[in-house]
């Protein structure tokens, strides 16, 4: 294991968001635990929702024996549930609980809720799973464990960030001298990873106060006044950065400019209330000064509010504190619910509770450059992409740090990076996109550019991967598994070494251990070995999610038994779909598609390399794009994979046939569609044939119906 101190920085920002405690996160893996407890397998907690509704019509077709009709009265996601639990008064009539409600894989937005769009979950199960689980009490605990082991990395990256700041700002040698002397307890230049986890003395006086505006106090915005007399504000907030102003009048002038923008006054306001519940309460005081102090009406008085001790101590205990304030205000527990039925004798009980928002990001992140302005946060975090996007801005904004302290050599390379890898660019290198005409330069050997193309990909797609769980030796059990805080084993996973993911791996290495089911071909285990196995595999990728900004490219050929004459025949044309009914590899690297082609595989077989069956899949990004990026869990790096689960369509734009004395194939351009055009004709991606729902279900087993129902369930 390395020794704290030897951690390269970037190490450690990765640990820190991986190790978070992010409330939705956590309440998305027990909700999903629940999922598979009583389905035999995972879904995403986030697309199954709870619906409560005033009436209901009895149905022997149904699984709870009750259908509904019109808008739900309340609804929510299990995920939300899962947080937010059943009401007292719903906890004392149980068994109405599956007569007005039940689980549905569809929103509120629908007009039928019956045996098409229904989970078989049962409501007095959930509920029974939820006083078992007590998510509250396991937040809790999983918080105060963050708190003593990864609170001094908080401390590293704001110093890190702190450090970066005084780089870029317009500083004097002698003020700069004067900064790094009072705020850290190591100011020697080049700092290391040991020098930054010191702190200062708790009764040190650094000079730093906290912003005041009539009275009420910042929370990111710091303010010290140098020899020289100019004032230094410190916005500690996800954008870090050092402002200079002449004086006191400079510091109202532009906090006045500030205020008169609504960009700017909301960015001041979150810098004093932050995004918590109980900070809230301070919002409409503080926006009325701004107002007043943007009017030049009236002026609030603007002062300090000294801090003692370490600045950036003061700034995680700020921090943390407000993060556990806030689970409290959001969770209901265990304990809550005995009290709330013993004060109400289990009648009318009901809990007042603030929703979850997605969109809402603790001051333990933001303050670390995790924001929503700089992130691009989507309040939708159903489409997983969201996720992937916010984790990749994110790393973006780690890695601007870290070169501006390389480049101002205020910390070494060694300090900032692992030695085995070399810092990665600033910007990476845009990913290729094939023009209509363009193969020339892609359908020939080179290994040198296929390999430098695929690094460029493997580094964008481990930068939408830093919000993966960050596991360590305390997490195993006794088979090696990295359990999560609900002991059970990780789907997927970072740690010292790379990232883990087992389904996957064992994908990329024998994809027929997953597809000979879906195909009809020999299995090599038990049916319901196979069923579990395609169940594991889906659940691995959920969980990273769908991140696919990029064209997206797949090679078929007969000899792989991947490809089809449909498309140079005439039977599939512009304007059908298409739907994957395996697991389908893509590539966002165009110059593997030739040794696809060409692989050991059809070079021993002595047949053609480009058949009459031979087919390029472009596949354009958009937001229906349902492909996970495995690259970096994969066991063939180089090949940039994404992979895409069984029932997803795509519909053709364009089909082109490509002809060349070295290769010829058709090319098929794709557009992924959220669901069947309507009217349109439906083909099985890799056979080119019609396809047959009933077909595919008696190949998969007629006696469990699960993977049909998870993949291809009934329309609505």
């Amino acid at each position: 294991m390395t020794h704290p101190d030897d951690m390269p920085l970037a190490d450690i920002a990765r640990r820190y968001l991986g190790q978070f405690p992010d409330l939705h996160g956590l309440a998305r893996q027990a909700a999903g635990h629940v999922l598979r407890r009583q389905l035999g397998y995972w879904l995403d907690p986030d697309q199954v929702f709870w619906h409560e509704f005033a009436s209901a019509s009895s149905s022997s077709r149904t699984y709870t024996g009750w259908r509904h009709s019109g808008p739900p009265r309340r609804s929510m996601s299990l995920t939300e549930l899962m947080t937010q639990r059943f009401s007292p008064a719903q906890q004392a009539n149980v068994d109405e609980l599956s007569v007005y409600g039940g689980f549905y894989r569809v929103d509120a937005s629908h007009a039928l809720f019956d045996e098409r769009n229904e989970l078989r979950l049962d409501a007095r199960t959930v509920l029974e799973q939820f006083w078992s689980m007590d998510f509250a009490a396991t937040y809790g605990h999983r918080l105060a464990g963050f708190r003593a082991e990864r609170g001094e990395d908080f401390c590293v990256l704001a110093r890190s960030r702190f450090l970066a700041a005084v780089a870029q700002a317009p500083l004097t040698k002698d003020e700069q001298r004067e900064l790094l002397s009072a705020s850290l307890a190591n100011p020697q230049l080049p700092l290391s990873t040991k020098a930054l986890r010191l702190s200062q003395a708790d009764h040190s006086q650094s000079g730093w106060g906290r912003l005041s505006l009539g009275g009420a106090a910042a929370r990111t915005l710091l303010l010290r006044t140098l020899k020289s007399g100019r004032c230094c504000l410190y916005l500690a907030d996800e954008h870090a950065s050092l402002v200079l102003l002449k004086d006191a009048v400079a510091l109202k002038a532009w906090l006045a400019d500030l205020a008169a923008t609504v960009p700017g006054r909301e960015r001041l306001v979150s810098n004093f209330v932050g995004n918590d519940l109980l900070g809230q309460s301070l919002r409409p005081r503080v926006e009325k000064y701004l107002q007043l102090l943007a009017q030049q009406t009236y002026s609030p008085t603007i002062s300090s509010q000294a801090l003692h001790g370490d600045l950036f101590v003061q700034l995680r205990e700020q921090a943390l504190d407000a993060l556990a304030a806030d689970a409290h205000e959001r969770l209901t527990s265990n304990a809550q619910l005995r009290k709330a039925a013993w004060l109400s004798g289990l009648q009318t009980a009901s809990l007042v509770l603030a929703p979850m928002s997605i969109g809402g990001w603790p001051v333990a992140l933001t303050s670390l450059g995790v924001g929503v302005g700089c992130l691009a946060l989507h309040v939708d975090r159903a489409i997983n992409g969201k996720a992937g996007w916010r984790s990749a801005a994110w790393w973006a904004v780690l890695l601007d740090v870290l070169f501006i302290l390389l480049d101002a050599a205020l910390m070494r390379s060694a300090e900032l990076f692992a030695p085995t890898r070399l810092p990665p660019p600033r910007t990476v290198e845009a990913p290729l996109a094939v023009a209509e005409d363009g193969w020339e330069d892609f359908m020939r050997p080179a290994v040198d550019t296929l390999l430098a193309r695929s690094d460029q990909a493997l580094a964008r797609q481990e930068a939408a991967l830093g919000a993966l769980p960050w596991a360590d030796a305390s997490q195993l059990d006794e088979a090696g598994r990295y359990l999560d805080a609900f002991s059970e084993p990780y789907a997927v996973y970072r740690d010292e070494l790379g990232y883990g993911a087992p389904a996957i791996a064992e994908y990329s290495h024998s994809p027929e251990r997953y597809n000979n089911l879906w195909r009809g071909l020999p299995l090599g285990d038990q049916l319901a070995v196979c069923v579990a196995r395609s169940h594991t595999l889906a659940e691995a990728l959920e969980q990273i999610g769908v991140h696919s900004p990029v064209t997206l490219y797949r090679a078929a050929s007969g000899i792989r038994s991947t490809g089809n004459a449909a498309f140079a025949a005439g039977r599939v044309k512009v304007g059908d779909a298409l739907v994957s009914t395996d697991f389908t590899s893509f590539t966002e690297n165009p110059y593997v598609l030739w040794e696809t082609f060409n692989s050991p595989q059809v070079e021993g077989s002595g047949r053609p390399a480009f058949d009459d069956e031979a087919v390029v899949y472009v596949l354009e990004p958009g937001e229906h794009v349902r492909a996970t990026p495995v690259a970096a869990f994969s066991s063939r790096p180089d090949e940039a994979e994404s992979l895409m689960m069984p029932g997803r369509y795509l519909q053709v734009a364009q089909i082109t046939p490509v002809r060349n004395a070295r290769y010829r194939f058709v090319e098929v351009r794709l557009k992924a569609v959220a669901q069947v055009p309507a009217g349109g004709q439906v083909y099985d991606l890799r056979s080119g044939e019609v396809f047959d729902r009933e077909v595919l279900a008696q190949r998969l087993g007629a006696a469990d119906d699960s993977l049909m129902r998870r993949f291809f369930p009934i329309p609505t």
